[in-house]
């Protein structure tokens, strides 16, 4: 298919940058002439019609000119017209030929010339015969008026009209002189007729090659379009659906749960001992698993009505509309079964199995809970950890009864659960920098963990498991008030920001535990600032943003915290009231490059005129401090300007910041 269509497309332009005398390509012409056929018949039919009432029409200059043969040339015109209009008419309907009904025409033309010559040169008023022939012309160039006939044919149909007009004028009755004129006049008209045909024939052909390469142009960019919409959306390993095409599937079965109240099961699938089976099988023998894998699933969830995509490394996602939990159950276990039917070998498993299992964890939509994707996979990863804990090769429902404390690491867990109580948790706190004075502007907050042996976790390893498990509204709130008494109480900042998760503005009594926060140690609303970090899809969920509203209303600050790292910025700047943007640190990472810069560039301007202060994260060198200075933002955070530490050294922020001026 692409190659006929590169092979077309080398003859057109072939075509259009030849000479136009030369000879047509003749598939090229087949084509021209198909693609004018339908309109071709319908001009024919309207021409001929036209063509005959005009010629018989001139009948009436018979009578008045050559009274003596006026009646009987009136009546050849008649009985020619209407025979040919007859012939055209039948061959029209019969469907015949565009070159049959051309050729006909052109003779038409030819015979209707001849038969009222040889009627009218038989009158005695042989100078108005003489004189009237001139009229003869509109024969010649009839084939170009009436019809699009092909222009050899119709050449042909004018020179024969030409021959027999000067033929007619060599024989009237009237002076040499006169009858030299007339045949000058029509051999003249003739070369000139001939031109305007081949110009016409000509420009019309070049009109079709022109709209053929504009089609073809056309179906190369729409062809373009699909191939890279393709590739934007399948994984390039087992040609499923990605994450991005799962995500809008899932907004389509969403829409429907919305209107039809059809609830849907989504499923989290992982292939058990992976890293095993890629170390002791190797990793290409570990795609071509995950590429039968992801083909009984997709088998598996197509039976279901369901769509089925590749959601990163070894783990897939699948959902269908189900009818209840049962229902649920019974998908997630045929799409198991699936797999486990492939009967793959792995015998580096020291669980009694020697084949590829799969463990599922899923998820059923509910009415009273919010339906986005986000928390649908939160709540199906919870319980595929569930699944792996009790032996893997299951399936496990999410319960949302259920207190929510499985995961890979039962231990992190009770750390987290335990973490308030048991005094693990504590406060850093980084500088804001306001870099045209270098004064703190804020600080903000971050939690930091320890373990029972006074071993630090990362925030990455417990922040994940404390959403999970809900902990993370009662450590959300313990950093609230933390940083209220340790930064605003005692007037060590202007001011302090502190993460909050989307579970905690969920929670209908958050904006009131803040106030009563502030209440408690007399602050200003203004001086607490919330950051929400751009991970979850908030601007569709009516509660985070009654939260957001009702925090704002108290006059306490949100800021949105990495801008341009989630999916759904743009959206939330418009469905979220937000004080400040923390614009995420990879873009000022990627200024080194012009088009980093200019990207960079792009999205504080689009922050600015929403009205919206600008913090730009990441400042790490004196280099980048200079580029933020030269882009014209004010307020700046990273290591360069502060590194996190305990709210008792905060005294000497000052100090790095006025290091990095005089540098």
């Amino acid at each position: 298919m692409a190659e006929a269509e590169d092979e077309l497309r080398d003859r057109v332009e072939r075509a259009l940058s030849g000479e136009r005398w030369r000879p047509a390509d003749p598939d090229l012409y087949r084509m021209f002439e198909a693609s004018t056929d339908q309109v071709d018949r319908a001009s024919t039919r309207v021409g001929v019609r036209a063509a005959v009432a005009c010629f018989v029409l001139f009948g009436s200059f018979d009578l008045w000119l050559f009274p003596d043969v006026g009646w009987m040339s009136v009546a050849v015109r008649f009985a020619i017209g209407v025979l040919f209009l007859g012939i055209v008419e039948w061959q029209v309907s019969r469907g015949r030929s565009m070159a049959s009904i051309n050729a006909t025409c052109a003779f038409g033309l030819a015979v209707a010339a001849l038969g009222w010559l040889l009627v009218a040169a038989r009158t005695g008023a042989q100078m108005s015969f003489a004189e009237f022939i001139i009229f003869g012309t509109v024969f010649v160039v009839s084939s170009s008026l009436f019809f699009r006939i092909r222009f050899w044919v119709g050449a042909l149909s004018s020179t024969s009209i030409t021959v027999l007009f000067a033929c007619a004028a060599i024989g009237a009755d009237v002076d040499l002189g006169f009858k030299i004129i007339l045949v000058t006049f029509f051999v003249f008209f003739l070369g000139l007729a001939l031109y305007l045909s081949w110009q016409l024939a000509a420009e019309r052909y070049v009109t079709f090659l022109n709209a053929t390469r504009a089609q073809l142009n056309e179906m190369d960019v729409r062809e373009k379009g699909e191939q890279l919409a393709r590739i934007a959306n399948t994984d390039h390993l087992t040609g499923l659906k990605n994450r991005r095409a799962v995500v809008q599937e899932y907004d389509v079965f969403r829409e429907l749960w919305l209107r039809d109240g059809r609830p849907i099961g989504v499923i989290l699938i992982d292939v058990d001992h992976f890293k095993a089976f890629n170390d002791y099988y190797g990793h290409q023998s570990g795609d071509y698993c995950l590429v039968d894998v992801g083909r009984a699933l997709q088998g598996a969830a197509a039976a279901a009505g369901g769509v089925l995509g590749r959601y990163g490394g070894e783990e897939f996602i699948a959902f269908a509309h189900v009818a209840d939990r049962d229902a649920l159950y019974q998908f997630a276990e045929s799409v198991r079964r699936a797999v486990e039917a492939l009967a793959l070998p792995h015998s580096r498993r020291r669980d009694g199995t020697s084949v590829v299992t799969v463990s599922i964890g899923a998820s059923i939509t509910r009415p009273d809970e919010s339906s986005d994707l986000e928390r649908m996979c939160s709540e199906a990863d919870n319980a595929l950890y569930s699944a792996k804990a009790n032996g893997r090769n299951g399936t496990h429902l999410f319960d949302p009864k259920a207190p929510q404390t499985d995961n890979e690491d039962r231990n992190l867990a009770i750390i987290v659960a335990q973490a308030v109580e048991r005094d693990l948790l504590s406060l850093v706190y980084q500088p804001i920098i306001d870099v045209s004075t270098n004064e703190v502007h804020a600080v903000e907050a971050l939690m930091r963990l320890r373990d029972i042996d006074g071993m630090t976790i990362a925030p990455s390893a417990f922040i994940p498991v404390a959403e999970r498990t809900g902990a993370i509204v009662q450590l959300g709130r313990w950093a609230v008030r933390r940083a209220c008494s340790e930064i605003l109480a005692r007037g060590l900042a202007p001011k302090v920001s502190v993460n909050v998760s989307a579970f905690q503005l969920r929670e209908a009594s958050f904006p009131l535990f803040v106030a009563g926060v502030l209440a408690e140690f007399g602050l200003e609303p203004s001086t607490l600032a919330l950051e929400i970090t751009e991970g979850f899809d908030i601007a569709s969920d009516s509660t985070v943003i009654q939260a957001v509203v009702a925090l704002r209303r108290a006059g306490v600050e949100v800021w949105l915290d990495d801008f341009g790292t989630g999916y759904a910025g743009l959206s939330w700047l418009q469905a979220v009231d937000f004080t400040l943007v923390k614009i995420d640190q990879r873009f000022l990472q990627a200024c080194e490059t012009e088009d980093g810069a200019r990207f960079l560039q792009d999205i504080l301007t689009l922050v600015n005129n929403r009205g919206l202060t600008v913090v730009l994260e990441g400042v790490e060198t004196a280099a980048q401090l200079a580029f933020l200075k030269k882009f014209g933002v004010r307020l700046a955070q990273g290591y360069h300007l502060g590194r996190p530490c305990a709210s008792d050294m905060l005294s000497a922020v000052k100090a790095p910041a006025k290091a990095a001026r005089a540098r």
